[in-house]
């Protein structure tokens, strides 16, 4: 008790150092955990892009369509539920029926569509090489499987991967450099008292616990400051955007957003310890 209330002495008594450290660590806080549920939501999106990726074989004019048909549910890598046979006229159909303005223009031109395959393969990881497949056998005149799409996406989610680590590491440290000099300045403001404790025989032990719980508080209350506004933000700008974009699968798993907060959570509480600890050792080894 003497130390928890020692700590919250020098929390009160050095205002100034206690709000820029905790509004340090709240700012790095809440970044990390936008760019956490940003990169949680493009990985949810990405899984589902690739759950519903089609690769669509178009046909020779001359195709015979059943053998390939037959032939692809006997593939290993494709889903053989998932594949149909799409004729030029059920195409049109489908296209009419999204763009009714082409029905004009179908009736004037005629139908140019070929017929076409439709499938999905069990692991979409495999899609350049079921394409690569398709595009030599004679029945296909053309193969569209939207890989593209999918490398694109994955190249800006590498891309997003190496900027957080580092934006991980400036972040990090910045708090951590906060929470050390907020101790140092405590350490200093309480010299003479640590000095007296020092005279009548005080354990380092017991001179170092206040120091370290103030760290520990301040990591705690920046935690939950963080976690305080980051939640509420986050459903907040779901629920906005769920109208307006309606095919993106944003993440509203609660068990899965609850590990999220937790570790940065913990993560606030791990950078006010070691700050403190850090601090605290390099005050000892200099002036004990």
């Amino acid at each position: 008790m003497y130390a928890l209330q020692q700590a919250l002495r020098a929390i009160r008594a050095n205002g100034v150092a206690s709000i820029a450290t905790l509004t340090t660590m709240t700012l790095s806080l809440i970044i990390l955990a936008g760019f956490s549920l940003v990169s949680l939501n493009l990985n949810q999106f990405l899984a589902t892009l690739q759950s519903e990726l089609e690769v669509t074989a178009f046909l020779n004019p001359d195709a015979n369509h059943d053998l390939l048909l037959n032939t692809l549910k006997t593939w290993g890598e494709v889903d053989p539920n998932s594949v149909r046979y799409i004729s030029k006229n059920e195409g049109m159909g489908q296209l009419v029926g999204a763009l009714p303005a082409l029905e004009t223009a179908a009736e004037i031109v005629g139908n140019p569509l070929p017929d076409r395959i439709d499938l999905r393969l069990l692991d979409p990881t495999l899609t350049t090489v079921v394409a690569e497949r398709l595009r030599r056998d004679p029945n296909v005149n053309d193969v569209e499987d939207g890989s593209d799409t999918v490398e694109t996406f994955l190249a800006v989610n590498d891309a997003l991967q190496v900027i957080g680590s580092i934006l991980i590491i400036i972040l990090l440290t910045s708090g951590l450099l906060a929470i050390i000099n907020s101790i140092r300045a405590a350490i200093t403001a309480r010299s003479k008292e640590v000095e007296v404790m020092k005279l009548v025989g005080a354990t380092r032990s017991f001179i170092r616990a206040p120091f370290l719980i103030e760290g520990f508080l301040l990591g705690l209350m920046s935690g939950v400051i963080s976690l305080g506004l980051a939640v509420p933000g986050y459903f907040y700008v779901v629920n906005r955007l769920s109208g307006r974009l309606p095919f993106v699968p944003f993440v509203r798993d609660q068990d899965l957003l609850m590990q999220v907060a937790g570790l940065l959570f913990a993560l606030a509480l791990l950078v006010g310890l070691v700050g403190s600890a850090i601090a605290v050792t390099q005050h000892l080894r200099e002036d004990f």
